[in-house]
């Protein structure tokens, strides 16, 4: 079977990226449509809010939605979409799958450490646990601690690591794949704009729009062929040493 590799260059892609992120920047800094943000963002945060205001069932749920080893266990869920792409995937040969992945998880380190440092450091903005009244805090509700608040809400770590994640996705292992990985990734965030964490806006225009400026420099440039490329002459490269020390054993000198 042969390899559906993305075209090296891909500029209506470019284009496309960055001008759905230009737009959603400049209307959150255009102060006409950034009252629109803020009121979508208060009503989102209070209407989802209002799921824990009264159930102390709901409260333990979403509270424990929350907590660290939840993190720990999306992540291992999302990797999880990786590993049944190497294993049953069918847009590459296997050794190209096994490339793609690490290409993946190599990009989303790279990038989401570089956005933390570069992008949106200077904006500062209280989570609507801090700012909205009536509002339930989890952490008032529960025995234990919730992530429910920051003083620097904006963006959300959480929605930029699984949008940078499900944008790669998509190019790199296919559209079956990517909308698994939506899907997981909405889970992920759900939990924080529940808890007052974040507003809306943190994981649209923060998250979102990290991943627009950013993955298209790997998916839609020759970046993503000539990589894919030097991790399989590096497998062919291993596989051939193998055999090498495997056929020395067989027949010692």
């Amino acid at each position: 079977m042969h390899a559906r590799i993305p075209h090296p260059w891909n500029p209506r892609g470019l284009i496309a990226a960055y001008a759905i992120a230009a737009l959603l920047v400049l209307s959150y800094s255009v102060p006409a449509t950034r009252a629109l943000w803020d009121g979508l963002d208060a009503w989102i945060a209070l209407d989802l809010n209002a799921l824990v205001r009264t159930s102390h069932a709901e409260q333990l749920f979403w509270a424990s939605a929350n907590l660290r080893v939840f993190d720990y266990v999306a992540a291992l869920v999302l990797f999880g979409v990786l590993g049944i792409y190497v294993v049953a995937g069918r847009n590459a040969p296997r050794a190209e799958r096994v490339a793609r992945t690490a290409l993946i998880v190599v990009t989303l380190v790279v990038l989401v450490g570089l956005t933390r440092e570069w992008l949106f450091t200077d904006v500062r903005r209280a989570s609507p646990s801090l700012v909205l009244q009536p509002f339930t805090r989890l952490s008032a509700q529960v025995g234990f601690h919730v992530k429910d608040h920051s003083a620097r809400s904006f963006p959300g770590d959480h929605a930029t690591v699984v949008a940078t994640f499900t944008f790669l996705v998509w190019c790199l292992a296919g559209r079956r794949y990517g909308l698994v990985s939506l899907v997981l990734a909405t889970c992920c965030v759900l939990p924080r704009l529940v808890a007052g964490a974040h507003w809306f806006s943190d994981v649209l225009i923060g998250g979102v729009v990290t991943a627009l400026l950013t993955v298209p420099l790997v998916v839609f440039t020759p970046v993503h062929r000539l990589a894919v490329a030097a991790l399989l002459r590096l497998h062919a490269a291993g596989a051939a040493m193998r055999g090498r020390v495997s056929e020395d054993r067989r027949h010692p000198r």
